[in-house]
């Protein structure tokens, strides 16, 4: 018998004012260690422990983050978690080395999308619709709470301090180097209003139906910054061949985004592959470090390798294979900058190479998928909606993370 279980009932049972649960169901624990389905025979609540580690503040600011998407947000055709009490009970309650942060909630509604990529258009579409929501509201009210702000410079060097470490490596090949220097000295890409965005898209925080996304938890990291954060995580629960439909929609439901949104989402999802390598690194294991070089090795063939060197060969005639070399490199200097070109290379030219860096990743490594071209629009020189209704009182606490996902009719 799940005695943890147990306990985060009886916990709960005393929480709210007026909630007195008949009825308790385990339910799958995501990230939050252990969660429960309450119910009283008119309303049901999911109880969370965070038994992992103490996670207070975040929970804190997953509170204030609610009540910011409420003013914000309040005809959107998503929901969110509304955290309705929160506690903190002793470390030998659940035998922990810290206090445990217990919280209750109102249950989302459809699942999470797990492993399984989004591939039909209706709700890449839908996820689309939901971000362009989001990345259209006023910053003000997030950067009034006290959320982080992040604006283009900072957004900028920030990345550019983590190539600075990847290339200390000395495991990044030289031309994903400079590819991806080249791209920071693009200064128009860089000329963007910051925008209120989720931050923390993954496959436990997008909640679905067959037909539609109907939630997005884990809000805690709500921030001002590049929206092109959230595309290139979102790019990432995508089926390759639903990336184009994701992209139109989001110009479509958007259009007052800035031109390079989408370029800066390819090349921060490009990104995922080095921020592999720094974790490994950074956790000291050597075989992580040396599979992680591997990938970006992988990848750096299908960008810049055997795809142009075996399309010029099979364009010159066999006599003029030593000219057909030098058009090769001249091929690999101009070839296109980013993921479409990648994937168009693995799926085209290079399928040995691509099965080898979707063997090698793990599964939270994205690699790019085919995009659509990058089509223009007006800046975004005003955002779509301003602050609505007024929002309920909670503790306010500061952030980067939550496990605030919790979802019905997803019993297992």
């Amino acid at each position: 018998m799940d005695t943890k279980a147990l306990k985060l009932t009886a916990i709960a049972a005393t929480m709210l004012d007026g909630f007195v649960p008949t009825s308790w169901t385990p339910l799958p624990p995501l990230d939050a260690g252990v969660r429960v389905l309450l119910g009283d025979g008119e309303q049901q609540l999911v109880a969370s422990a965070q038994i992992q580690l103490d996670r207070t503040a975040d929970i804190g600011s997953a509170a204030e983050a609610g009540r910011i998407y409420e003013a914000m947000y309040p005809h959107a055709d998503f929901v969110w978690p509304r955290l309705r009490a929160i506690t903190e009970v002793d470390a030998d309650f659940f035998d922990t080395s810290s206090p445990t942060t217990v919280t209750l909630s109102d249950p989302l509604p459809g699942a999470p999308l797990g492993d399984v990529p989004i591939a039909d258009t209706a709700r890449a579409s839908s996820l689309a619709q939901a971000l362009a929501t989001l990345h259209s509201a006023a910053p003000e009210p997030v950067s009034d709470a006290g959320f982080p702000v992040e604006d283009p410079s900072r957004s900028q060097f920030l990345i550019l301090e983590r190539l600075d470490q990847a290339a200390s490596t000395g495991r990044v090949p030289s031309s994903l180097l400079q590819h991806w220097e080249e791209e920071f000295e693009k200064v128009a890409l860089w000329h963007f209003l910051a925008t209120p965005i989720h931050g923390s898209l993954d496959e436990t925080s997008v909640y679905t139906d067959q037909e539609r996304v109907l939630a997005l938890a884990e809000i805690g990291r709500l921030r001002v910054a590049d929206p092109a954060i959230d595309l290139a995580a979102a790019s990432a629960l995508i089926d390759p061949a639903a990336l184009p439909t994701f992209y139109e929609e989001y110009r479509n439901s958007r259009p007052r985004a800035d031109e390079y949104v989408i370029a800066r989402a390819e090349l921060l999802a490009e990104f995922a592959v080095l921020d592999w390598l720094l974790e490994a690194v950074d956790s000291g294991d050597g075989t992580a470090v040396d599979d992680a070089a591997e990938l970006l090795n992988s990848f750096n063939d299908v960008l810049f390798g055997g795809s142009a060197d075996e399309n010029a060969s099979a364009e010159a005639p066999a006599a003029d294979s030593a000219a057909g070399s030098a058009d090769d490199e001249s091929s690999r200097d101009e070839a296109p900058r980013g993921a479409a070109a990648a994937t168009a290379a693995a799926a085209t030219d290079a399928p040995d190479v691509e099965a080898a860096i979707t063997e090698t990743a793990p599964a939270d490594v994205f690699i790019p998928g085919a995009q659509p071209s990058e089509t223009a629009s007006d800046d975004d020189a005003e955002f779509d909606s301003e602050p609505g209704s007024q929002v309920r009182t909670e503790p306010t606490r500061e952030s980067d993370e939550t496990d605030d996902g919790e979802e019905t009719g997803w019993i297992r």
